[in-house]
């Protein structure tokens, strides 16, 4: 997965989270359904950030090992 297809994965599981939040202010609160969702998301998300983090440490650490012309 790309950097860019991570980053629009993150967009997605963020703006699937925020329509949770709201269907659940609209209604009143989380059924337990939702409740079990915001967690998989949660996870889901953290996972993304991990992976884009590691991605983004090892593109730093690579353009420090390239030799300068």
């Amino acid at each position: 997965m790309s950097g860019h297809e991570i980053t629009n994965r993150i967009s997605d599981l963020i703006d699937e989270e925020h329509a949770l939040r709201k269907g659940a202010l609209a209604h009143g609160g989380l059924t337990a359904a939702d409740r079990a969702r915001l967690k998989e998301l949660e996870h889901h998300l953290d996972e993304c950030l991990d992976l884009l983090h590691r991605r983004q440490a090892l593109a730093a650490f690579d353009d420090d090992q390239t030799p300068k012309r």
